[in-house]
């Protein structure tokens, strides 16, 4: 039998009730596939989900909330409880002491045998513990309000009472600190499985409990809160002094405005102006342009220009730099299909704008052959075509085979026939040959001793009938 999915049964029953309250921002759910099935967009789903949202109880909705709570937790505490014991008590019936160790514990061992036994020894502290780090992950703190579901728990009852035997503060102070059987225990549970299985339930327990989920939302919550801050400091200008001059003129942001456009007065030309330049713009008659064009230029000449602006760049201080200093507009990407086309192409030749612009629908294709037969399978079973032929294809083979089956059996019959009748006579003749042979060759005792026994199995018994008084 598979196992329940109980965490994913406490998220739905989360989700009803919160949604029932009318406060589903406080839900988080352990699962992400919870809040996917409520907000399904398919009609089937909606429905569903709608049916069941709407037949919504509060009061059974919590009677079976902390019903699985409860089982949960009791589930979560029985298997450490349980592992616990087992590990302690395999530690404590193989404990030998090592030559060089510094601690013998053979005496205690002992001394618990006697007065407690290993048994009610193991399950006394294991069930302490217990207790001890269940109640830190339920109740974390004093001021903490206890949930309803573990008000009348055993554990809860067994903490408070300071006189009960499985008290973790009476078996602390009482057994194990008067007894030094504190460093025993410490040192048999100091181990990688004993460590595993306590990790494991505290980390089940911080899901099972939504631990780690308030403390995640605790800091979205104070992320939300510090961004208008931020937002706020961002906003205010910095002044020297770390106050607003209240004798800032509002003329002052025109003059700024007008400082940042003339940035750009040397990097961008007037259309006019270009079309000016183009018309002045005639060939000299007297240069040879062939020869200028082939004539690679001088390094030492770049090398020198380069040096100078270097020079006057860093002459300049850091108030120079940050007016000369403009931040051009980004250009804009345009479409590329990736071709080598030239830019005057007309976008509708080129595959790939013509799949784009193309309204048509797409064809889709066929499915294989396979997946068809599934479909068939799972709609007509056995009466599908395919299955059909192969039904009749294989009760052919089998006709086809019983048929050469019964044509080699009669071939058989038949030849068996024709060497019976071949053979009968000469073994007849062949075997009074042998006798007449074998008479002549044996001895005479031998011919004499064979008729006796022969005589004796052919003589009659005639022995007396004995009645016993």
């Amino acid at each position: 039998m598979p196992k329940d999915n109980l965490l994913f049964k406490l998220d739905n029953l989360e989700y009803q009730y919160h949604y029932a309250n009318g406060d589903l921002s406080n839900f988080r759910p352990r699962i992400s596939g919870i809040t996917k099935f409520y907000n399904a967009k398919g009609k089937k789903t909606s429905k569903k989900v709608a049916k069941l949202l709407s037949k919504i109880d509060l009061e059974q909705l919590s009677q079976q909330l902390d019903a699985l709570r409860l089982q949960i937790f009791n589930n979560k505490v029985h298997y450490l409880e349980k592992n616990l014991k087992s590990l302690l008590v395999k530690s404590l019936n193989q404990y030998r002491a090592k030559k060089n160790a510094k601690n013998d514990f053979t005496s205690l061992i002992e001394k618990i045998r006697n007065d407690y036994g290993i048994d009610s020894f193991t399950e006394m502290v294991c069930k302490s513990k217990t207790i001890k780090i269940s109640i830190a992950k339920v109740v974390p703190s004093k001021k903490a309000p206890v949930a309803n579901w573990f008000v009348n728990h055993e554990f809860w009852k067994i903490y408070n009472d300071k006189k009960n035997v499985f008290n973790p503060s009476r078996v602390w102070n009482e057994v194990l600190v008067p007894n030094k059987f504190d460093q025993l225990v410490s040192t048999l549970m100091n181990n990688d499985k004993c460590r595993s299985l306590l990790s494991s339930f505290e980390s089940g327990m911080n899901v099972f409990l939504g631990i780690n989920r308030q403390i995640e939302s605790k800091k979205e919550s104070e992320h939300v809160e510090k961004d208008p801050v931020v937002v706020e400091s961002e906003t205010k200008p910095d002044n020297d002094n770390g106050t607003q001059n209240e004798n800032d003129d509002p003329n002052d942001v025109a003059e700024l405005d007008e400082d940042l456009l003339k940035q750009y007065d040397g990097l961008l030309g007037d259309s006019d102006q270009e079309e000016d330049d183009l018309e002045n713009a005639t060939l000299n008659p007297e240069v040879n342009y062939n020869e200028v064009t082939d004539e690679e230029p001088d390094r030492e000449e770049e090398d020198s220009d380069i040096e100078l602006e270097d020079s006057i760049s860093d002459s300049g201080n850091e108030s120079d730099r940050g007016r000369t200093r403009a931040k051009l507009p980004e250009l804009m990407a345009g479409y590329y299909s990736g071709g080598d086309s030239d830019e005057d192409d007309d976008p509708a030749d080129d595959k790939v704008a013509r799949e784009q612009i193309s309204t048509n629908e797409k064809r889709k294709n066929r499915r294989g052959q396979r997946a068809r037969r599934k479909i068939w399978e799972k709609k007509y079973g056995r009466q599908a075509k395919h299955i059909q032929r192969e039904i009749e294809k294989e009760h052919l083979e089998r006709k086809r085979r019983q048929e050469e089956y019964e044509e080699r059996v009669a071939k058989r019959a038949a030849k068996a026939k024709v060497l019976e009748t071949q053979n009968t006579e000469p073994i007849l003749e062949n075997k009074t040959k042998t006798i007449c042979e074998r008479e002549k060759t044996e001895h005479p005792s031998w011919i004499a001793k064979r008729e006796a026994e022969e005589k004796l199995k052919n003589t009659k018994f005639q022995g007396k009938k004995i009645t016993f008084d």
